[in-house]
């Protein structure tokens, strides 16, 4: 019967064929009819100690969350930068009678989670778990807000973590041109343009998070929210239960000087061995509840705000130039900037700012925005903000940033009615306000080589992956010495060029520490040198082994069970790095590298170094003794161009010769420690380097 069927459909599909058959499409359906948007209800309640709580609820899923919003965030971090994120970082890491390891476990085994966190002007704490499940959570959020313990492991860890955060920045060329914008926008000293470091981290103490979250953590600056299916009596008990006795406090002054930008210009930061540009516009717009706010936000979904916008039309669509441009307008409290940018390609730099520039002018030409056009990214936006209104911790935001910035409650409710009201006019209006090319910010993060095609946008102020302006740099104080006669000192602090030149094998056995995403792994090293062209190098730990091998006339690399040789450019860069840093260094004037000496600050002399293969690197010289206390350099990686920081300390004689028994080096993905047993001038087989048959 099959068979008859299949054969049945067959010949009516060849006779349809045939014969030109068709049927009938069904007809299209029509939209339904919008309905109108309406703000979802909510209820105020006011605790016995006056912290304002609103009740949303939602009994379409049997969830609980807490929202609580306190007045604060990193532009109370003083000259710390860094200490908000630190300090709510350690709240959920021990809390009451419970460790980092009790919580985890608390809330792991209940499907639930408490986090707490600072955004720019406050802290979000929050708590979501099933309804059955409420009381176990609603007791480890109390005493992570109320009770935290701050231990000081944890704290190390956090700083750690944060440290290597700063490092990976500077692999991350997008999000340094957005800081740097923000810099040259709000003014270095401004909370707005603040940027953590590694010495801004290392400056924070247990103390200094006490401290600011004592300054920070009081019912009298905060509002909180409960979104779910509870029982008003019951949650109202236990709020008190756990509040009540949670005494006042002097609220924290919020208060921000205003912006000081830095002069109009290219704000550039070299990347050495970048194939492509990380370009930003930037502009000072106004305080989120200034009147301008919504056209101004409206005008950056213009822009670059999808697939519809100026931008992804013509640098994405038109010109190839890139595949994700973007536009954005930020929503601090005190002041804002709007930004559009995009990554591209190296070659069209120049021409993808020409373009960024023409589409920002469009915005504020009276006929560079058609009505078409604005409606269509009117509904994306208005859709995007009804859809979000499916979260109802979406709702909460809404009411508490209103209550926080100080906005009613119909400005919130009228959102959707105020987006559709907007014009070309309006948009027009505010671009030619706050968009005019004079009032823009170029920042750029890219190759050294297009600086001076940067030009033609106005002065170029240059700044390093740290973000440190040439300004700061320049403070350096000037040295009473040549770059070669710190080339000298160096040589006969090493032990005399004699010595060095005498030594013709190393042998380095090293034992450490290998940290990666906050985990730490004990690494064992080896390096077997016999110059002047062949090495053995070999790491250990419980995660990966890496072994090389370059007997001079071939290379070859070992990770995991397999080993390849290494041939072209790769046998090149191999036996180039057959080498000791510490020594090539000595050689560096009868070797022709170009010197460059900066001067002295904190300590520590400064030196750029180009070598013959035309590869960069800073030196820094204790000034006391002249002995390298850190290199500089920047090496290629999968993930493009990456900074390695090489620090070397506990210098000892080793027949003569002061070679530092600890080293530090650190890259964006990964920190190596490292204590040496170093032998000179031993034994070493020529089979060593070469990989076992």
């Amino acid at each position: 019967m099959n068979k008859i069927k299949i054969l049945i459909v067959s010949l009516f599909l060849a006779y349809a064929v045939n014969n030109s058959f068709a049927v009938e499409p069904l007809p299209k359906p029509e939209p339904k009819p919008a309905k109108d948007f309406v703000f979802p209800e909510y209820k105020t309640i006011v605790l016995s100690n006056g912290i304002k709580v609103f009740l949303i609820s939602d009994k379409e899923q049997p969830v609980i969350e807490l929202r609580m919003l306190l007045a604060g965030g990193s532009n109370l971090d003083g000259t710390k930068i860094g200490l908000a994120d630190i300090t709510t970082g350690l709240m959920t890491k021990g809390a009451g009678k419970r460790n980092a390891l009790d919580i985890a476990k608390t809330l792991d085994g209940i499907g639930a989670s408490v986090n707490v966190s600072a955004g720019q002007d406050y802290i979000v704490a929050s708590g979501s778990s099933l309804k059955k499940h409420f009381n176990t959570m609603f007791e480890v959020f109390a005493d992570v807000v109320l009770n935290p313990k701050f231990p000081k492991d944890e704290f190390d860890k956090l700083i750690e973590q944060s440290i290597a955060g700063v490092k990976m920045r500077k692999s991350n060329s997008g999000q340094l041109s957005r800081l740097l914008g923000a810099i040259a926008v709000y003014g270095k000293d401004h909370p707005y343009g603040k940027v953590s470091t590694e010495q801004s981290l290392k400056s924070i103490t247990v103390d200094d998070c006490k401290k600011y979250y004592q300054s920070t953590f009081m019912p009298n600056n905060l509002t909180m929210a409960v979104i779910g299916d509870f029982d008003e009596k019951e949650l109202i008990k236990a709020l008190e239960g756990k509040f009540k006795n949670w005494k006042l406090g002097s609220k924290p002054n919020m208060d921000l000087p205003d912006p000081k930008p830095l002069p109009k210009g290219v704000y550039f930061i070299p990347r050495t061995g970048s194939k492509q540009s990380s370009v930003t516009i930037t502009a000072l717009t106004v305080p989120r509840n200034h009147s301008d706010n919504l056209a101004l936000r409206l005008t950056s979904a213009v822009l670059g705000g999808g697939f519809g916008s100026k931008l992804f039309r013509t640098l994405r669509e038109k010109y190839s130039f890139t595949y994700s441009p973007f536009a954005s307008h930020t929503s601090n409290k005190f002041g804002n900037r709007f930004i559009a940018g995009s990554e591209v390609k190296l070659d069209k730099t120049d021409s993808s700012i020409a373009v960024i520039l023409e589409q920002v002018k469009s915005l504020y030409d009276p006929d560079g925005t058609t009505e078409e056009e604005l409606n269509r990214i009117k509904n994306n936006v208005i859709g995007n903000y009804q859809m979000a209104f499916e979260s109802s911790d979406f709702v909460a935001s809404l009411i508490q940033n209103s209550e926080f910035y100080g906005e009613s409650m119909d400005v919130v409710k009228t959102y959707t009615t105020r987006m559709k009201n907007l014009t070309t006019f309006d948009i027009a209006k505010v671009s030619e306000k706050y968009l005019r090319t004079d009032k823009l910010y170029i920042t750029v993060v890219s190759n050294p080589d297009i600086k001076d095609e940067l030009k033609k946008w106005g002065n170029v102020y240059e700044y390093t992956l740290d973000l440190e302006s040439e300004e700061d740099i320049a403070r350096a104080t000037p040295v009473n010495i040549t770059a070669e006669e710190l080339i000298k000192k160096y040589t006969n602090a090493m032990g005399g060029a004699e010595k060095i030149n005498a030594v013709t094998t190393m042998k380095v056995e090293a034992r450490g520490k290998f940290k990666v995403q906050g985990q730490s792994f004990d690494a064992k090293a080896v390096q077997l040198t016999k110059f002047p062209d062949r090495e053995y190098r070999s790491i250990t730990t419980p995660v990966f082994q890496q072994e090389s091998w370059c007997n001079g006339t071939k290379a070859w690399a070992k990770q995991g069970a397999e080993t390849i040789e290494l041939t072209g450019a790769d046998f090149d860069d191999a036996k180039k790095n057959v080498k000791s840093e510490l020594f090539e260094l000595t050689r560096a004037i009868e070797n022709k590298y170009k010197l460059e000496l900066i001067g002295e600050k904190d300590g520590l002399i400064k030196m750029k170094v180009t070598n013959s293969d035309g590869d960069k690197s800073t030196y820094y010289f204790d000034k006391a003794n002249f002995l390298i206390k850190k290199i500089e350099a920047t090496q290629d990686s999968p993930q493009g161009p990456i900074e390695v920081v090489s620090v070397y300390s506990q210098y000892e004689s080793i027949n003569g010769i002061n070679y530092p028994l600890r080293v530090e080096v650190s890259t964006p993905f990964y920190q190596l420690e490292l204590d040496n047993v170093v032998f000179f001038n031993i034994p070493i087989e020529d089979s060593t380097f070469s990989p076992s048959k």
